[in-house]
């Protein structure tokens, strides 16, 4: 195929890879009117039923003639070939649908903890949360956790509780934990309908008609429910009218209901809505993404419930100083705000930037201004560069369909910005402005590589610079100390990822065992000798030196002192010597790591009126160090970082037992939010180098922690 035959299939619809089982239309989705768009994203754990559960709807829909296979790596979402390898979501990714003259924007978040990057993007993009909840499996603490997070961005709810197909599926069990988990406003708008032993039907608690999904596929039509339907179900259409009731604006309702009246289904539907667009209230849907059932219904809650773009906030806005700009709205016509949610590189059109709209019109063919700043801990340094926009995209997948502008309240990809990394702000060239940053997980794990040969040296440079500008979550680290180039990961998972990516640009590289950057000091005071004298013909070397080693406190750097009398060293060799020992010290003395923590002290010396130098006393000053090590005793220094793990109540005595056998010293505890406890210790950072992955084992997913550097420890003998 050649080059330009590659580049038309890589921007057509329907060629190659899982495309060829869709039925895209060449132009994407593009919304006209803010009110017209739901932003939602698919939040929950690994295998809960996300990705599955939107091919259903694309299916439902005919955007796909077929379902996608995860196993087989056919699914729309999941196109990214880390997530193939993977069997999981490892990326954000959107699939637009039109629903009733509405844009849904659905963006399934991975529900692996080492990508929350990923899901805290796609919760910066949407406007509300759908949690999948499996009926087999229930929920995690790391879905409740995360809805404590989503509570605590206001931001509004619903419950879908997938594979109900599944021999052991317990619907009754799961929504009772999920009530449980997330608390007595989540209830369910339908209930199961079984027939010989497999549900086939939903039955709508407050219409009282049944959705027939027994076909296997979208529900055909509806019935009203049997006599002995609406008997089982009516103490459940009695807790919900309750619940709707007890949100509703209208005071009197509750009497009125209490009293015997018959609310008006109409009046319910409305509270209800406004209740679900509020935050208030949370919905529970049941689904099968292999039978359809569910999908209609859903679909229905998420464009009438949940709020467009209109309705909910907008992040904070300054200028390029830092000064605070006038307040957005979500106003097509509006200033130019926009953000970088998730930055890919593809091979044709180099960086592609999956973009919210926040206020303003993005159109093609445009010239824009593009900032980043906040990130630079993270390797992303402050930027401000005019480029133009050429293209904008609906993506679906890895497909990419052409749109011609995308306003605010939508998504959208924008191809070939040369600079734009994830976080960026996209505004209009002359009226640059710059949005606040989403909050950012740390990065606590430590992956040293190498490149194979000298020759992939600058090709991992170049790849690693690509793969850091769409991933904030990575921190890249050339430590000064050990010179091994460190990759800071979320986990085993996001590290393998991102190997996988730099491996797949064709960089050939391996990992190495992270070297801790110890520190040498001595134990115990000494002395050194050093003398350097050559000759050889012509112009000789001569220095001697006499030195006292003495240790200091930690930290106590380093001190050189002459005491030299009677001119035995001539004044302009006193900082030779001196330069000499540092050095050294530089250098090491046992292991190789730098010396620190000392004085020395020069007590004599001799020198030659023709073959002394600068030079030879550098020389004389490292030998003598070299000399009192030999004679004395060096102390290894291990770094010691002060930490500090959240973790719930019920894992406190595990994490505590776990620090002490990692010779941790705890410091404190203190209550930390809702049965939360916050553990803080002292560890050394050997002992911390694989604590992301064993903490999140130790608690279920739940513990977190935050760790910076504290001072350098002896190692303890035997270590």
């Amino acid at each position: 195929m050649s080059v330009k035959a590659a580049k038309d299939a890589a921007r057509t619809p329907g060629r190659g890879g899982p495309e060829v089982r869709r039925g895209d239309a060449p132009h994407g989705i593009a919304a006209t009117d803010p009110e017209q768009v739901r932003n939602v994203a698919l939040v929950g754990h690994s295998g809960a039923g996300k990705t599955l559960l939107i091919e259903a709807m694309l299916a439902a829909h005919g955007m796909i003639t077929r379902k996608g296979s995860i196993a087989e790596g056919t699914t729309v979402s999941d196109s990214d070939p880390s997530a193939v390898r993977q069997q999981r979501s490892v990326t954000l990714s959107l699939v637009p649908l039109l629903v009733d003259g509405i844009k849904v924007n659905l963006l399934d978040t991975p529900g692996y903890p080492d990508f929350i990057g990923e899901l805290r993007a796609g919760l910066r993009a949407a406007d509300a949360a759908l949690f999948v909840v499996s009926a087999v499996d229930g929920i995690d603490a790391t879905t409740t956790a995360l809805w404590g997070e989503c509570q605590g961005l206001g931001m509004p709810r619903a419950v879908v509780i997938t594979r109900l197909d599944h021999p052991r599926a317990d619907y009754d069990g799961v929504l009772a934990a999920c009530q449980q988990a997330f608390g007595d406003a989540v209830l369910p708008l339908y209930v199961p309908v079984r027939s010989g032993g497999e549900t086939s039907g939903l039955l709508g608690l407050l219409t009282g008609t049944v959705s027939d999904y027994s076909a296997g596929e979208a529900a055909a039509g509806s019935r009203d429910a049997d006599a002995g339907e609406r008997a089982a179900s009516e103490a459940a259409r009695g807790r919900l009218i309750e619940g709707i009731i007890a949100e509703s604006e209208d005071e009197t309702l509750m009497d009125r209901y209490l009293g015997g009246e018959d609310i008006d289904t109409d009046v319910l539907i409305a509270d209800l809505e406004t209740a679900v667009a509020r935050g208030s209230f949370f919905p529970v849907v049941p689904a099968s993404a292999v039978t359809g059932l569910g999908t209609a219904e859903l679909l229905e809650v998420l464009t009438r419930g949940f709020p467009s773009p209109v309705e909910g906030g907008l992040p904070e806005v300054t200028d390029l100083t830092g000064a605070a700009a006038a307040a957005l709205a979500c106003d097509p016509d509006g200033p130019l705000a926009a953000e970088v949610v998730r930055t890919t590189i593809d091979p044709f059109l180099g960086r592609v930037c999956l973009t919210r709209v926040f206020s303003g019109t993005l159109r093609a063919d445009t010239p824009v201004h593009v900032g980043g700043h906040g990130l630079a801990d993270r390797g992303h340094q402050d930027h401000d560069t005019d480029e133009r926009v050429t293209h904008l995209y609906s993506p679906l997948g890895p497909n990419l369909r052409p749109v011609a502008h995308c306003v605010a309240g939508d998504i959208c990809a924008v191809a070939k910005l040369g600079s734009a990394e994830t976080g960026d702000t996209i505004s209009a060239k002359d009226q640059p402005l710059l949005l606040a940053t989403w909050e950012m997980p740390e990065p606590l794990m430590p992956v040293a590589v190498e490149a194979d040969s000298r020759s992939d040296e600058d090709a991992l440079a170049r790849s690693l610079a690509k793969v850091a500008a769409g991933d904030p979550t990575l921190r890249v680290e050339r430590n000064a100390e050990t010179h091994q180039l460190i990759l800071w990961c979320m986990g085993e998972a996001h590290a393998e990822v991102v190997l996988d990516r730099l491996r797949d640009q064709g960089v050939k590289l391996h990992t190495i065992d992270v070297v801790t950057p110890l520190r040498e000091t001595f134990a115990a005071p000494a002395t050194g000798h050093g003398r350097h004298v050559k000759q050889s013909g012509g112009h000789g070397q001569y220095a001697v030196c006499d030195i006292d080693v003495e240790p200091l406190d930690r930290g106590g750097g380093f001190e050189f002192v002459d005491k030299t009398v009677g001119g035995v060293i001539p004044g302009t060799f006193i900082s030779s010597v001196e330069k000499g020992v540092r050095a050294q010290m530089q250098k090491g003395l046992a292991a190789g790591f730098p010396v620190v923590d000392l004085r020395v002290t020069l007590v004599g010396g001799k020198a030659h009126s023709v073959d002394s130098s600068d030079a030879a006393f550098q020389a004389a000053g490292a030998l003598a160090l070299r000399e009192a090590a030999a004679a004395g005793r060096i102390q290894l220094l291990e770094p010691v970082s002060a930490v500090s793990i959240t973790v719930s109540e019920a894992h406190v005595g595990a994490v505590m037992s776990d620090l002490s056998a990692r010779r941790g010293r705890l410091t404190g505890t203190a209550t930390s939010g809702s049965e939360l406890t916050e553990i803080s210790a002292e560890v050394p950072d050997q002992e911390l180098l694989k604590y992301a992955v064993e903490l999140r084992a130790l608690t279920a997913g739940t513990g977190r922690f935050r760790r910076r550097y504290l001072r350098h420890d002896p190692v303890p003998s035997g270590s």
